[in-house]
């Protein structure tokens, strides 16, 4: 008799620990943190993320620290009137820590489209799924309000200041963020690719798991 799939988890935070590079990730949080503040506030990095017909209500912002890869934004590069290659090398270099981080797994391929994101109160980001199922989105909490929650398939969470919280951008389950606390969110998102994540976690392939059909 052939076991049931197993439903795969929508949210992969618990599993995180297995890989060296979130361990290193977390353990330099505060110093990215304190540094994004006061880059933050010396500056005016942020830009508004792209709506894509109705992505998003009220307010949600960002700033590159890598050069976009098969996200919306790169889809989008021929409407673009930016170069963003200058903005992430300059904004690199205000945020060495994040830098250090970011760069060896950026050079052997397998992370991209970081960024710095911030959600305002009152801001709504719609159910949706990202554009590809080839990797692990991973959020450092940076600024975190108990009252700016993500829904992922059927499960709701909050972020931690100086935790991660992981959830596949373009898996199987459709991701919404409702904010309706008082301050500002902002985290330090990067995209893992799944076959590197799986040296660590095997069982985060799609192929390991079956997960529940999502509704449309």
């Amino acid at each position: 008799m052939t076991s049931p799939a197993k439903r795969e988890p929508p949210f992969w935070n618990e599993q995180l620990h297995r890989i060296p590079w979130c361990l290193e990730l977390v353990a330099k949080a505060a110093r990215i943190r304190d540094e994004v503040l006061e880059f933050v506030a010396s500056s005016r990095p942020f830009m508004p993320y792209p709506k894509y017909g109705n992505l998003y209500s009220n307010t949600w912002d960002a700033f590159p620290l890598s050069i976009f890869q098969g996200e919306h934004i790169e889809l989008s590069r021929k409407s673009l009137e930016i170069n963003m290659s200058p903005l992430v090398a300059a904004y690199r270099k205000r945020l060495p820590t994040a830098s250090s981080v970011i760069g060896p797994l950026e050079a052997e391929g397998v992370l991209r489209n970081v960024f710095v994101s911030r959600l305002v109160p009152g801001s709504i980001i719609h159910p949706h799924r990202g554009w590809t199922s080839d990797y692990l989105r991973i959020h450092l909490g940076l600024v975190c309000d108990p009252g700016c929650a993500i829904t992922v398939g059927d499960e709701t969470r909050t972020w931690q200041p100086l935790e991660l919280l992981a959830f596949k951008d373009g898996g199987p389950y459709p991701h919404s963020v409702v904010h309706h606390g008082t301050s500002a969110r902002l985290v330090l998102s990067h995209d893992l690719r799944l076959d590197y994540v799986a040296r660590f976690i095997p069982e985060v392939l799609p192929a390991a798991c079956a997960a529940t059909p999502a509704a449309a």
